[in-house]
Parts: structure tokens; C-alpha cells; sequence
């Protein structure tokens, strides 16, 4: 596999949907297999959810409930590995 058109770099994909009321998906690649840690806070810097695992190299997914964050409004959601990090904004509505 020389996939010339993918991006096979580390990437945060937007959530999808966004705004959402109910459950979210958020879609991440990896360069390599990885720890991944994920954290979802408000904009007051309060974590709402934080879980970390391995992940494949490639394409993953998380999924999010709106009752998993006890929150509305905007929110920040940061992946982090040891060589990467990215920041996403999302939103919840009621």
C-alpha cells in the first residue's frame, strides 16, 4: 500500500453532526499504532469526559453521548498521543 490520496499523517476530524443533541461521532487518524488520549471539557476548562486506549494506525472513531458530558453549549474536545495533539470545537445543544 502507497496510497498516494490519503493523508496518513495524525489528523482530528470536526465531529459529526455538529451542533448535536443526542450522540456524536468523532473520527481521528493515527500514523501508528497509539495511545490516544481524549478529552472533552467546556469552555471553563472543566474535563467531562476523558478516556485513553489503544489505537490502531489508520482511521478510528469515537462515539460521545449527550449523557456521557452532563453538558450543553460549546465544547472542546483535544486528542492527544506522544508526538501529536489537536484541539476541535463542538457544540451541544439542548
Amino acid at each position: 500500500g502507497n496510497a498516494t490520496n490519503s493523508n496518513n499523517g495524525f489528523y482530528l476530524y470536526q465531529n459529526e453532526p455538529n451542533p448535536f443533541s443526542s450522540v456524536t461521532k468523532i473520527s481521528f487518524q493515527l500514523p501508528e499504532d497509539a495511545v490516544a488520549n481524549l478529552r472533552v471539557y467546556d469552555v471553563n476548562g472543566k474535563i467531562l469526559k476523558e478516556l485513553s486506549k489503544q489505537y490502531k494506525a489508520g482511521l478510528n472513531n469515537i462515539e460521545i453521548s449527550k449523557k456521557e458530558l452532563q453538558a450543553s453549549g460549546i465544547l472542546y474536545y483535544r486528542l492527544e498521543t506522544n508526538n501529536h495533539r489537536a484541539i476541535r470545537k463542538m457544540i451541544l445543544i439542548e
